[in-house]
């Protein structure tokens, strides 16, 4: 072994033993602050039921979000098509009188559901469509 690799070793090991000092609910704390530090985002994800239209090829899917954001949406479907596969997305956010109509591309599927970013959104779209969710 390496000492680089001892030395890891014994800093995973005290991070695993105070990880497991604490209670589930501070360790699920925890874990969502590692993801945000992986993988920070740029729009906030509300989790909210909103219903949910999707066309991805000749399925349509009317669900509601898992969670949206400003770039994208977790649809509930047991679906898997591929990532990449683009998608048309119709929802309507309450106290508004036109629904959002946006194309997309299939991310990721998983048990959740299927991951779309929307795409060809124009940056104040996407800014007033971040606005409206905040306010949710």
């Amino acid at each position: 072994m390496t000492d680089t690799f001892l030395k890891n070793s014994a800093l995973l090991d005290e991070i695993m033993s105070e990880v497991r000092s604490l209670n589930e609910d501070l360790q699920k704390d925890l874990l969502e602050y590692i993801r945000n530090i992986k993988e920070p985002r740029s729009y906030p994800r509300v989790d909210k039921p909103i219903e949910i239209d999707v066309l991805i090829g000749d399925n349509v899917i009317q669900s509601n979000a898992g969670n949206m954001s400003a770039s994208g949406v977790l649809v509930k479907s047991s679906l898997k098509p591929d990532v990449g596969v683009p998608a048309k997305i119709v929802f309507a956010l309450p106290g508004q009188s036109r629904p959002f109509k946006l194309n997309g591309v299939v991310a990721r599927t998983d048990s959740g559901g299927i991951g779309i970013y929307f795409s060809e959104m124009t940056p104040y779209a996407r800014k007033h469509l971040n606005d409206l969710l905040k306010r949710l």
